[in-house]
């Protein structure tokens, strides 16, 4: 296996199965799939389980229990439960382009993250990408169109993110190098790089400011920054209503940690320093 992809889901088992189809058909084939739940009821548990018997590719199921918003806790499991020593890192509102993990691949580079954009769909869009749209490997081409018009429309933001550019001389000419504004929901890394620094900060209890930032900080400390690379490594974003509470406790700690240059999280993976020494 080349990498692993770990994908932060909660109960949205609909979203979760787009993802998986769309990974049947990526180009690249030696990845392993790990699903870091973060409390999902029983019925998502089974129709998981369901799939998992009849996948192509090997998906690990990690669960804990339902108490509340702690995506950095078991997104910290799945670092530990990878096998790889790549790790690609997508949100379960997000479903990959075909060759998005190819090109995760051909672009990583020791000592840098990689964070790639999103595609931001409507919520009519949203309704029509299906299971059956995805396997046929016209997802792209269904969107591309339909997505630019409701950008000139005004009906979505973002919209110039569907344009693919994939060929390396004319990204070069077209794009300047850009070192910052990762995205938790598309990004890889190697993974002694995110062990470097302890993995997530688990004091994140909200989804809102600080979770992917605080990663993007702590890692900047240590001389690792984000390369970030637009038109290519694309994913598809779900519409849905945007939750932001609790952005002022989270605020806080990603506060302390710049006012104490915090790089290795005492909250994270291993929760005492001299532990992993």
């Amino acid at each position: 296996m080349k990498c692993s992809l770990i994908i932060s889901v909660y109960k949205d088992i609909k979203t979760l199965i787009l993802i998986l189809e769309a990974l049947k058909i990526q180009t690249e084939k030696e990845f392993e799939v790990i699903v870091a739940d973060d409390g999902s009821d029983n019925d998502f548990v089974e129709r998981l389980r369901e799939y998992i018997e009849n996948s192509p590719y090997k998906i690990t199921h990690l669960w804990h229990e339902d108490k509340g918003w702690r995506k950095e806790i078991i997104l910290n499991k799945a670092i530990v439960a990878s096998t790889t020593n790549y790790l690609i890192f997508i949100d379960g509102d997000c479903i990959p382009h075909k060759r998005f993990i190819e090109e995760h691949l051909s672009l990583a580079k020791k000592g840098f993250a990689i964070g790639g954009r999103r595609v931001m769909l409507s919520e009519e869009l949203t309704k029509k990408v299906t299971p059956q749209l995805i396997a046929s490997g016209k997802l792209h081409t269904y969107l591309l169109p339909r997505v630019l018009w409701q950008g000139i429309t005004g009906k979505i933001r973002h919209a110039e993110e569907i344009i693919r550019i994939t060929n390396k001389w004319l990204r070069k000419k077209l794009f300047k190098e850009r070192l910052h504004d990762l995205l938790g929901c598309n990004f890889s890394i190697h993974k002694e790089d995110l062990l470097k620094i302890n993995g997530f900060d688990e004091r994140f209890a909200h989804p809102s400011v600080g979770e992917d930032t605080d990663i993007e900080a702590r890692l900047n400390r240590i001389g690792i920054y984000c390369k970030v690379e637009r038109h290519i490594i694309t994913v598809y974003h779900k519409w849905h209503k945007l939750n932001h509470s609790g952005a002022e406790n989270n605020a806080q700690y990603f506060q302390e940690n710049n006012k104490k240059g915090i790089s290795w999280t005492p909250y994270g993976i291993v929760k005492e320093k001299e532990n992993a020494q």
